[in-house]
């Protein structure tokens, strides 16, 4: 699934896929390590910044038309205090959510389903 973040004045797309895994893996020597660092709260924010920067898909070009990726040293310049503190875990979380197929449920998901568990009782 893709998500979309919005970094300075872009807009950018990204997906967490098996082209991701190996190039955390590659880029900062081991995934296990970057996502349970996500996960569980080590070196949290420099974990989430390598997530986001090796899941990003979007196609950024500079003035000569080369391809310009996105790097950690670009999000760390232009992500806002509240973005840091209050979204950049939790999307980095989601992004390894939606590569696994786990999916969040919410409180009026469970009522649903304990509503149905309830009528077949009857």
């Amino acid at each position: 699934m893709k998500r979309k973040f919005k970094i300075g004045n872009e807009n950018l797309a990204f997906e967490m896929t098996n082209k991701t895994i190996f190039d955390i893996d590659e880029r900062f020597d081991n995934f296990g390590t970057v996502i349970n660092g996500v996960m569980y709260g080590q070196n949290v924010y420099n974990n989430a910044l390598k997530v986001m920067v090796c899941s990003c898909i979007s196609k950024r070009f500079d003035e000569e038309k080369n391809e310009k990726p996105l790097t950690i040293d670009e999000l760390r310049e232009k992500l806002t205090p509240d973005q840091i503190v209050e979204e950049i875990v939790n999307f980095a979380c989601d992004l390894y959510y939606d590569y696994r197929g786990v999916k969040r449920s919410t409180e009026n998901e469970k009522d649903k389903s304990e509503n149905k568990e309830e009528s077949k009782k009857k």
